[in-house]
């Protein structure tokens, strides 16, 4: 999958709660990774979600966990 393609796909909890959607990504270019996914949820409020958090990645991007584990 390229990284322009996750760009507005929308991200899913554990339980399959609307979080929000992919606004940005964080790389490691020393390593050349995506260390984190930054999620907008609502108008002003974004969440820092790890890679090691994602379950699937599809047409909508799965959690491992609950929304209110979130950060």
């Amino acid at each position: 999958m390229k990284t322009s393609e996750l760009f507005g796909k929308e991200v899913l909890d554990a339980n399959a709660n609307r979080v929000g959607k992919v606004a940005d990504i964080e790389f490691d270019l020393s390593q050349g990774v995506v260390n984190n996914l930054i999620v907008k949820a609502g108008f002003t409020k974004k969440l820092t979600i790890p890679l090691s958090s994602i379950d699937k990645m599809g047409d909508k991007i799965i959690l491992k966990v609950k929304q209110e584990e979130l950060k």
